[in-house]
């Protein structure tokens, strides 16, 4: 696959918003090719965009079918390899798209958390994992590798694009695909220790005030930043 198209999108949005954020990131310039699999919680619409340019390595990412409308964006979506995915039902198709595209040697991006999540619904919080990341890695036998971004949601208040807020991007260790006959909610109780584990030691690695730390959108807005 030709990355060319990737890559150029992503330049573009990193120019856009490497001006308006403070862009910190732990171990993303070093991970490995593919195949495996990205597995970070999700803060806001922003993430995507920041993610890519935090890494070396290109990520296809699963979003939300909805997202590919208007059809320009779609096409946008689909030039940088997003891999469209339905909220309601499973969707084989998108899984047999991943599947394919870590067997030709991809790295594939996921929001186990199954939206955007912020406080008790966030999986930095205690709150459980989509088992859907486990079923990706199983029937590919591909890694899972945790990571956090932490400060993004700050972007939905405009004013905040003046100060320039810091936002963290840290990617951990791999998990091993689960085994054949390992508990699928176990394994996905493991990512989300890991996911949390990552969480606490960005929070103090990167002495994180209480402005960076994840709020809803509603909170950001009340708050005014």
């Amino acid at each position: 696959m030709v990355d060319l198209p990737y890559w150029t999108v992503v330049n573009l949005l990193r120019g856009i918003l490497s001006p308006v954020c403070r862009i910190e990131v732990r171990g993303t310039r070093q991970v490995p090719a593919g195949p495996w699999i990205l597995a970070c919680n999700h803060l806001s619409h922003f993430d995507p965009p920041l993610i890519a340019g935090a890494f070396s390595r290109p990520i296809d990412f699963l979003a939300m079918r909805e997202l590919f409308q208007p059809a320009s964006f779609g096409f946008l979506m689909r030039s940088c390899r997003v891999i469209p995915v339905g909220r309601k039902q499973a969707d084989t198709k998108a899984l047999k798209t991943a599947l394919h595209r870590l067997k030709v040697g991809r790295i594939v991006g996921v929001f186990p958390e199954g939206g955007l999540r912020a406080g008790k619904t966030s999986v930095l919080e205690g709150a459980p994992l989509t088992e859907g990341v486990s079923l990706l890695s199983s029937r590919s036998g591909c890694p899972v590798r945790p990571a956090v971004i932490v400060g993004s949601d700050q972007l939905y208040v405009g004013r905040n694009w003046l100060r320039r807020p810091r936002v963290v991007i840290a990617v951990g260790e791999p998990i091993s695909a689960p085994r054949a006959k390992e508990d699928r909610k176990g394994w996905t109780d493991q990512l989300a220790r890991e996911m949390r584990k990552l969480y606490a030691e960005v929070k103090r690695s990167h002495r994180l005030e209480d402005v960076v730390l994840p709020k809803t959108p509603q909170e950001r807005w009340k708050a005014g930043r």
